[in-house]
């Protein structure tokens, strides 16, 4: 980690001189390639915008003229950096709607610390920098203006160039892989890997998403039917758009290639977001009620972050709840995260339902999870999602890695 550490550029904004001594000693002590510091905000614009953007700005909040929030406006809105980490002693409420203010501008925000400046804290929070690093390079960034039209997308769909990348879930008691994720990623072959971020708006509007929701859970089902032969009982969820959850010939299609492979309906996990079940309920509550009745597990993705979410619960039979990484990130080191994941997990648990953390960054993430009881983890701490013949190789590095010694596979 070290060589990348070198290779980074931090300002320190902080108004206090001991703070900014402190702050100043405990970055430099890890060896930077480039750092800045500032006792005010318009000094650290200026610096920013002289001497050129910084990969990570660490900044107080509380301070004379302009104060931190203000700051980190003009940061985002300026591009004079990437990344940002809270340093403040303020009220954890107000840090949350601080860091969530700077989501919403684009910044990527890699948590808070209180003051003094701890050198093992900071470290953590640098790894994070490296992990958001690491995605974007992963997936090619395509310029804002570029948009796919529907020609272009449908061609995609019948020249199969859409595949499936699977992220692990693991047991937090054993490791053990029993589940995963499938991702739907664009083979562009002009672009390369294409994100879902930029071409689903674009098939849900255009009514694409059906056609290209059904090849995905072919290709899911197809792997589902390779691991039972190969003796593995491995579940695949598979993420449903609210255009599609209306088609009430959902649930016969499912039910009828599920026979036809031999495959048991409980090792297909729909999952579906808690802001597409507000859209034609009638018609979604009559497939998701079949889906159920037939054998298949459904589970509650991003819990907590629509607007129905007990509602929901009352009125699906869902099977399993995803606890969104925005809750499950900073839980180790802020009440009211972990007050609010463990709250999910209880009330999952009251309603025999399985929990599933998102965006697992850290081993301390890890470790709060298991105390908490939650059921599975997933995230970049366990593995990112990739091709399904990459999985077993990372199986077998991830057993010999993670914190809980776990039974050898059956491989």
């Amino acid at each position: 980690m070290d060589s990348r550490i070198s290779s980074l550029s931090i300002l320190i904004l902080e108004d206090h001189p001991f703070q900014r001594m402190v702050a100043e000693q405990t970055v430099s002590g890890l060896n930077v390639g480039r750092l800045l510091t500032a006792e005010g905000s318009e000094q650290a614009l200026k610096f920013l915008k002289d001497r050129g953007a910084v990969d990570i700005v660490i900044c107080d909040l509380d301070m004379p003229g302009m104060d931190g929030i203000q700051f980190i406006r003009h940061l985002a809105e300026q591009n004079l950096a990437q990344g940002v980490i809270v340093l403040s002693a303020m009220d954890a409420a107000l840090i949350r709607t601080v860091e969530d203010m700077a989501m919403a501008h684009g910044l990527v925000v890699l948590g808070h610390m209180s003051k003094p400046m701890s050198r093992n804290r900071l470290r953590e929070l640098l790894e994070l920098y490296f992990v958001e690093q690491t995605a974007n390079i992963a997936q090619p960034a395509i310029p804002k203006e570029l948009t796919f039209d529907e020609d272009e997308l449908d061609k995609a769909i019948n020249d199969d160039q859409f595949v499936l990348y699977y992220q692990p879930k693991v047991l937090l008691k054993s490791g053990r892989m029993v589940s995963v994720e499938a991702l739907a990623r664009w083979h562009h072959p002009e672009i390369g890997v294409v994100n879902p971020v930029h071409f689903i708006p674009m098939m849900e509007s255009s009514g694409l998403i059906a056609p290209m929701t059904i090849k995905m859970i072919d290709l899911a089902l197809d792997q589902v039917r390779l691991w039972c032969e190969q003796g593995r009982n491995i579940a695949v969820g598979v993420n449903l758009s609210a255009a599609i959850l209306s088609n009430t010939d959902l649930p016969d299609m499912l039910i009828q290639k599920t026979r036809d492979l031999n495959i048991p309906p409980e090792l297909l996990t729909l999952e579906i977001t808690e802001s597409s079940l507000i859209q034609n309920a009638a018609l979604s509550l009559e497939t998701l009620a079949r889906f159920k009745l037939h054998g298949f597990s459904l589970s509650i993705d991003d819990f907590g972050t629509g607007y129905s979410s007990m509602q929901q619960l009352n009125r699906i039979p869902f099977s399993e709840l995803k606890i969104d990484r925005s809750f499950v990130s900073n839980a180790c080191h802020d009440k009211t995260h972990k007050a609010i994941v463990e709250a999910n997990i209880s009330l999952a648990h009251n309603l025999n339902m399985q929990t599933v953390a998102e965006g697992v960054e850290t081993v301390e993430d890890w470790q709060l999870l298991h105390e908490l009881n939650c059921d599975l983890a997933q995230g970049y701490f366990i593995a990112k999602p990739m091709p399904a013949e990459a999985l077993s190789q990372w199986e077998q590095e991830w057993l010999t890695r993670q914190p809980i010694s776990p039974p050898k596979p059956n491989l």
